[in-house]
C-alpha cells in the first residue's frame, strides 16, 4: 500500500485511478466517516481537529498526486483539467474548514 502511494505522490500512476478511486471515493468515504462520527458523537473541538488534521494530510497528498499524475493520461486535454480541478478542490477543502470552525465558535 505504502509503494502505491508513493507512487502517486511521485505522478506515477494513472490519472484516472488517483482522481476517481483515490480522489473521489476517498473523499466520500472520509466524509461519511465524519458524518457518522459527528452523528454519534456531536462535533466537539477535539473532534473537529483530529479530522482536521487527517483530512490536511489527505488533502496535500491527493492534491499533489493528482497533479502530478495529469500527464498520465492518453488525451491530453484532461492534464489541464484534472489541475483545474485540483485547485478547487483545495479552496474547497479550506472553506468548508472555515465554516465547519466557525460553526463550532457559534455554538
Amino acid at each position: 500500500m505504502n509503494a502505491i502511494l508513493q507512487d502517486y505522490w511521485r505522478g506515477n500512476g494513472p490519472l484516472w485511478k488517483v482522481f476517481w478511486l483515490w480522489g473521489v471515493l476517498g473523499s466520500w468515504i472520509l466524509a461519511a466517516v465524519f458524518g457518522l462520527l459527528a452523528a454519534g458523537l456531536g462535533i466537539s473541538w477535539p473532534l473537529y481537529l483530529v479530522f482536521g488534521a487527517v483530512m490536511v494530510v489527505y488533502t496535500i497528498w491527493i492534491l499533489v498526486a493528482v497533479w502530478r499524475c495529469a500527464d498520465n493520461v492518453r488525451a491530453e486535454h484532461w492534464a489541464p483539467i484534472a489541475r483545474a480541478l485540483t485547485v478547487a478542490w483545495a479552496l474547497n477543502v479550506i472553506l468548508v474548514g472555515a465554516f465547519l470552525g466557525l460553526d463550532l465558535l457559534g455554538t
